[in-house]
C-alpha cells in the first residue's frame, strides 16, 4: 500500500521562482524529517538544478528502461534516499505503466514524491496518480488566464477529481491586476512574497529556515502543511446514497455559495460558457471546503447545481428526452409527462414550493412574463420555442402548476407523417395542391391533437418568394421560408397597460403587404378580423382553432367572431365564413396515443342550409386506413 504522497508541481510560466518553492518545499520537508524525491520532467532541468548545487544528476530513463528487473534495494543503491532529484530526458518514452510502477516503488522509500512537469499531453498521467496538484505562478494577468486555462481544462475534461492548490508568487516589482481579471485570482491560494534576498537565501548551500516572520518562510510552511494533510480530515461521501444527508446538505452549501460567485455574470448568455465557470467553481469551493469528492458523485453534483442554476433544475432530463412531449408539474410532488402518447407519473420532485417558483420565473421573465398571485395564469415560451403555461394560487389549489409542451428539435416531415400512420401519400399531394392554389385552410382539433405540427407541415408548401406573417400568442411555428415576419401578442404589464393582442396584431399586419398571414390559434375577437383579412385578398392564409369536427369548428368561428362586439347576425358570419375557410381539416388524438387527420372537408356554400361540407377525405376507424371520397 503507498505510503507517500505523489504531489504533482505544474510549472504554469517560465519564472525561475517556481524552482525557489521546490527548493523551499525540499528544506521545510528535510527539517521535519521526511524524506523527498524530485522527479523533474521540464527540459533542460539538469541544468537547472546545478544552479542550485546540485550535481551528477541521474535521470529517470534509465531506471525505466529496466524497469521489471529492479527492486526497492537497487533503488536506495541507486537514490539518496533522504533527498534527491533526477531529471527525464524524453518525456515521450514515459509509458504509463512503467511509470506506475516505478512510483510504487520510490512510495516504499519516500514520504513525499514530488514531479515537476508543464502541461501537455504527455503529463496528463501524472494528474491521475497524484494526491496534490500545486500550481504556483506570477501574480500577472498573463500567468492568471493560463492558471484558468489550465484549472477548466482539468475540470471541464474531468482528467481527475484532485486538490489543485495554486500558490501565487509575488515579487519586489508586482503587476497591477486589472478588477476585471481579479474575480479570476483563486479565493484558496496561497500567496507568497518572494523577493531578491530570499532568492539568495535559497540559492545558498546551506539553505535553511531561520526567519519564521518571512511571508516565504510562512507561505512554505502553508503549503506544506496542505500536503501533509490527512485525507481523513475531507468529507467523504464516495459511500453515501445521492439522497442522504450529508449529499444534501453539501448540495445546498455549494448551490448558495455558487449563487453568489454567479452573480457577475448576470449577463452571459452562453450556456456552455456558464456550465464550465459553474464546474471551474465547485471545485474552487470543494478545495477550500477541504473536500474530496469521488468522480462520479462530482459529476453528478456539477451536472444539478448547473440545471439549477442555469436551467430548470430537476426538469431537465425531461426536457432533454426526445421520447417526452409534454410535462406537467401539478405543485411540488406530483410531476407527470406524456411519453409516446400516454401520461405516466414520474419519481422526480421538487424538495419545496420556492424551488418551483424559482423555476416558474425563469421560464417567464426573459419572455416579458409576469406571474403572481394577482396575475396568477400566463401562457409564455422556453428559448426553444416549447409552449408554457403556469397557472398559481389562488387560482389553482394544488400548489404551483406548470405545464411544458415540448417543442421538438426535429422539425417533423410529410413523409415522416404518413410513416406515423397520421395521413397518406394522397392527402399530403392533397395540402400541396391546396397550398399551391392558395386556398385558404382551417385546422380543427383538440388539445395535444398536432394542429401546430401539421400546420408547420401544410406550411412548408408555401413558395419561397411569399412574404408571410406568422401571429402566435407564444411562437412556435418553424417556418423555413426566408420572408418571414414573426408577430407575437403580449400580456398587461404589471400596471395593466401595454397589452398587445392577437386581435391587434392581425389588423396590424393587413399594413405590412403580407402574401400570406397564418395565426397560431384562433381563439376570440381576432377570428372575425382573420375572416375578413382572408375575404379581401389574402387568399393561401391558414390559422387552427379548437374543436371536435369540422362542422363544430364552424360554429366555434360563430361564437368567437361574437366576440368582436359587432351586433352582426348569425347568417353573416356564416356567409362571411363560407366565403374566407376553403378547407377545414380535422386532426384527432385516438386511445392508442396516436394522432392522425381523422377528416378533410371542403367548405362550399348551400342555398338550404347556408354552407356545405364536402367531405374530400375521412379515416375509417375500423379499417384503419384513409378513405377518399371526392
Amino acid at each position: 500500500m503507498k505510503k507517500s504522497k505523489i504531489v504533482s508541481i505544474l510549472q504554469i510560466d517560465n519564472s525561475l521562482y517556481v524552482n525557489s518553492l521546490i527548493r523551499g518545499l525540499l528544506a521545510v520537508n528535510s527539517y521535519n524529517d521526511k524524506k523527498n524525491i524530485v522527479i523533474d520532467t521540464r527540459q533542460n532541468s539538469n541544468i537547472i538544478w546545478t544552479y542550485y548545487g546540485k550535481k551528477n544528476i541521474k535521470y529517470l530513463d534509465n531506471i525505466l528502461s529496466i524497469a521489471t528487473n529492479i527492486n526497492i534495494q537497487m533503488l536506495k543503491t541507486f537514490f539518496d534516499v533522504n533527498n534527491d532529484i533526477i531529471s527525464v530526458k524524453d518525456i515521450t518514452k514515459l509509458s504509463d505503466d512503467n511509470t506506475i510502477f516505478i512510483l510504487n516503488l520510490l512510495s516504499e522509500i519516500y514520504d513525499n514524491i514530488f514531479i515537476i512537469y508543464e502541461k501537455n499531453k504527455d503529463t496528463d498521467k501524472f494528474i491521475s496518480i497524484s494526491d496534490i496538484l500545486l500550481c504556483p505562478f506570477e501574480k500577472e494577468p498573463v500567468a492568471l488566464s493560463n492558471y484558468n486555462k489550465i484549472y477548466t481544462e482539468i475540470i471541464v475534461n474531468e482528467i481527475k477529481n484532485i486538490n489543485i492548490l495554486p500558490i501565487i508568487l509575488r515579487k519586489d516589482i508586482d503587476f497591477n491586476i486589472e478588477d476585471k481579471d481579479e474575480k479570476f485570482v483563486p479565493e484558496n491560494s496561497i500567496i507568497i512574497n518572494f523577493n531578491f534576498e530570499t532568492e539568495k537565501e535559497v540559492v545558498s548551500k546551506n539553505f535553511m529556515f531561520n526567519d519564521n516572520k518571512n511571508n516565504f518562510v510562512i507561505g512554505i510552511r502553508n503549503i506544506t502543511d496542505k500536503i501533509s494533510q490527512d485525507n481523513s480530515d475531507n468529507i467523504d461521501v464516495a459511500n453515501i446514497s445521492y439522497t442522504s444527508n450529508k449529499y444534501i446538505l453539501l448540495k445546498d452549501k455549494l448551490h448558495k455559495d455558487l449563487v453568489e460567485k454567479m452573480r457577475e455574470y448576470s449577463n452571459e448568455q452562453d450556456r456552455t460558457v456558464l456550465s464550465n465557470i459553474i464546474k471551474f467553481r465547485i471545485q474552487e469551493l470543494l478545495s477550500g471546503y477541504a473536500i474530496k469528492l469521488d468522480t462520479d458523485i462530482q459529476i453528478k453534483l456539477c451536472k444539478e447545481l448547473t440545471d439549477d442554476i442555469i436551467g430548470l433544475g430537476i426538469l431537465e432530463d425531461l426536457l432533454a428526452d426526445e421520447t417526452v412531449t409534454e410535462i406537467m408539474v401539478n405543485g411540488c410532488d406530483d410531476i407527470y409527462m406524456e411519453k409516446n402518447g400516454k401520461i405516466e407519473k414520474t419519481n422526480i420532485k421538487f424538495t419545496d414550493i420556492e424551488k418551483l417558483k424559482i423555476v416558474i420565473n425563469r421560464i417567464v421573465a426573459p419572455v416579458g412574463r409576469h406571474v403572481d398571485e394577482a396575475s396568477p395564469i400566463v401562457d409564455a415560451r422556453l428559448k426553444d420555442g416549447s409552449r408554457v403555461n403556469v397557472v398559481l394560487s389562488p387560482v389553482s389549489l394544488t400548489g404551483p402548476i406548470l405545464t411544458i409542451r415540448k417543442f421538438s428539435k426535429h422539425k417533423l416531415s410529410g413523409q415522416e407523417l404518413i410513416n406515423y400512420g397520421s395521413l397518406n401519400q394522397e392527402i399530403l399531394d392533397f395540402f400541396k395542391f391546396a397550398v399551391g392554389s392558395k386556398k385558404n385552410i382551417l385546422i380543427s382539433g383538440g388539445t395535444g391533437s398536432g394542429k401546430t405540427t401539421l400546420l408547420n407541415i401544410i406550411s412548408s408548401f408555401i413558395g419561397t418568394k411569399e412574404r408571410i406573417i406568422t401571429i402566435e400568442d407564444s411562437a412556435e411555428l418553424q417556418l423555413q421560408q426566408e420572408h418571414v415576419i414573426r408577430l407575437e401578442s403580449r400580456p398587461k404589464s404589471l400596471e395593466g397597460t401595454s397589452e398587445i393582442t392577437i386581435r391587434q396584431l392581425v389588423i396590424n399586419s393587413l399594413r405590412m403587404r403580407p402574401d400570406r398571414i397564418i395565426v397560431g390559434e384562433c381563439r376570440a375577437a381576432e377570428t372575425l378580423d382573420m375572416l375578413q383579412a382572408m375575404n379581401t385578398g389574402h387568399s393561401g392564409s391558414m390559422t387552427t382553432v379548437h374543436s371536435n369536427s369540422c362542422s363544430d369548428a364552424i360554429s366555434r368561428l360563430v361564437v368567437m367572431s361574437l366576440m368582436a362586439g359587432f351586433d352582426l347576425p348569425e347568417k353573416s358570419i356564416i356567409s362571411m365564413i363560407v366565403s374566407a375557410i376553403d378547407i377545414i381539416v380535422q386532426i384527432k388524438r385516438f386511445a392508442d396515443g396516436s394522432r392522425k387527420i381523422s377528416e378533410i372537408s371542403l367548405l362550399q356554400k348551400s342555398e338550404k342550409n347556408n354552407y356545405e361540407l364536402i367531405p374530400a377525405f375521412i379515416y375509417d376507424e375500423s379499417q384503419k386506413s384513409f378513405v377518399k371520397k371526392i
